[in-house]
């Protein structure tokens, strides 16, 4: 009797064993998703992975946090997340830096299991409303016929912005110099003429451009933005320049696929919902910013990586 009861104990413990598992994925995500980023709390970063966060707590019950760890070129916020444990509540928001980084060879995009790219903004080449350039074939003329003259402001140096105006310069034969500032001091310098233009998204400089205090010259995307229909993009000039700055969410690299498709659901819910949207709008980035799911995502890093290096190793930053 009593190895009967032994037998029928170690068989209820074993089918609780092989069913905990089940359970526990199923129950997924049962806490908080931490999302490490290399930017400043408020910042762009910052704001959207708490647009997402919004509905992402609606439809899981579960919250989303950011986590801002600034400064050392974004190695900090690498090394925290590669020191995480990899149980599916560490997240990390994802840019072209890293692909920068990558190219450089300060990380490697193999730490990463692409989970989603959610926004995808459009660059363009600004000028002073009282700008001598009427147009990007003038500018691009005088450009190629004084070679180093012109001045574009960026923000930061050797960063996504130089990559982009390295990438104009290497594609149109026109080269302009890049002078970096902060953003305010970007904007501050070119409407006093310090520099001839500024590189700069749509959604920032929208209310310059609304205000008439500053003309877009040509959008680094594949089509006119609706919003601007009379702005010629690079690619209609013949131009192949359509860099833009995204953002994104993945995983460590070994995480478990089955909360890799859990997050992505969770998370393109979250994307598609009104809340979400209507934050999206209000930033003007709904005019490319689609969805890519894991293995989507996975290509196009692929195809950023490719060109970043290219364009990084003509400017001479690769070793």
């Amino acid at each position: 009797m009593l190895s009967l009861k032994i037998t029928t104990i170690a068989a209820v413990v074993a089918g609780m064993s092989i069913a905990a598992p089940a359970a526990l994925a199923e129950d997924y995500p049962s806490r908080t998703i931490e999302v490490i980023h290399s930017y400043g709390p408020g910042g762009g970063t910052d704001r959207f992975v708490r647009a997402v966060a919004v509905p992402f707590e609606e439809i899981s019950g579960q919250s989303m946090v950011p986590i801002s760890i600034q400064g050392g070129g974004g190695m900090p916020a690498f090394a925290n997340f590669q020191q995480r444990r990899v149980d599916g509540y560490t997240l990390m928001a994802i840019s072209p830096d890293q692909i920068i980084a990558h190219a450089l060879g300060r990380i490697s995009m193999d730490a990463f299991q692409p989970l989603a790219r959610v926004q995808y903004d459009q660059g363009m080449i600004v000028v002073p409303a009282d700008s001598p350039f009427q147009t990007i074939e003038e500018f691009i003329d005088h450009a190629r016929e004084n070679p180093g003259d012109l001045t574009v402001g960026i923000t930061g140096a050797a960063g996504f912005d130089d990559t982009v105006m390295g990438l104009w310069n290497i594609e149109t034969g026109a080269e302009v110099t890049t002078v970096p500032f902060g953003s305010s001091e970007m904007v501050s310098n070119t409407l006093g003429g310090q520099v001839d233009a500024m590189h700069e998204e749509y959604g920032p400089a929208r209310g310059l451009i609304d205000s008439g205090d500053m003309r877009p010259l040509v959008v680094f995307s594949d089509e006119r933005l609706p919003v601007l229909p009379d702005v010629p993009t690079a690619v209609e000039l013949g131009y192949d320049v359509t860099l833009g700055r995204w953002r994104a969410f993945a995983m460590p690299a070994d995480a478990d696929p089955a909360h890799v498709e859990t997050l992505y659901g969770l998370i393109s819910e979250a994307v598609a919902s009104d809340a979400y949207q209507e934050v999206q709008e209000q930033a003007a980035l709904q005019f490319r910013s689609e969805l890519l799911d894991p293995e989507e995502f996975q290509a196009f890093i692929e195809e950023e990586i490719e060109v970043y290096t290219r364009v990084l190793d003509a400017l001479g930053l690769l070793n």
